[in-house]
């Protein structure tokens, strides 16, 4: 793929934004003696951390809405709520496109390659097993 065409691709992905805490472990060094000190000590919560998850994607000269996504995204939910309602819209409104994904389960599901050919949506294919390279991961 050449330089010019990297700014038609619109990054896309799946995020868990926390409402109290976020769930990633911290490092915490301390002095000898420190342990039990109170400003040393972290609560933890066993519990999952109340959340939230979204869609969302980027493109080189614009974003696409985030996008709710209540319980288990399938490939079903996956038509219905992002890619008829949002992202038809978004691409409509580009000169070109070209739609990235990862391969989780939901994306890669028949019904849904099949929204991509019937809607002559444009993918990058993205390589079985990789790491998310895309610039939207972790935002």
């Amino acid at each position: 793929m050449w330089v010019a065409e990297w700014n038609e691709v619109v990054f896309t992905d799946k995020s868990r934004i926390c409402l109290q805490h976020h769930d990633v472990r911290i490092r915490v060094w301390r002095h000898r003696g420190e342990r039990m000190l109170n400003s040393c000590v972290m609560h933890r919560y066993t519990s999952p951390a109340p959340g939230i998850m979204v869609w969302g994607g980027i493109g080189y000269h614009s974003l696409t809405p985030l996008v709710r996504i209540a319980g288990t995204l399938n490939s079903q939910h996956y038509i219905s709520e992002v890619l008829e309602p949002v992202v038809l819209r978004y691409l409509q409104g580009l000169a070109t496109a070209i739609f990235q994904q990862d391969n989780v389960r939901p994306h890669v599901a028949r019904i849904v390659q099949r929204f991509f050919v019937n809607h002559q949506i444009e993918l990058l294919p993205w390589p079985a097993r990789s790491p998310d390279l895309s610039p939207i991961e972790n935002m």
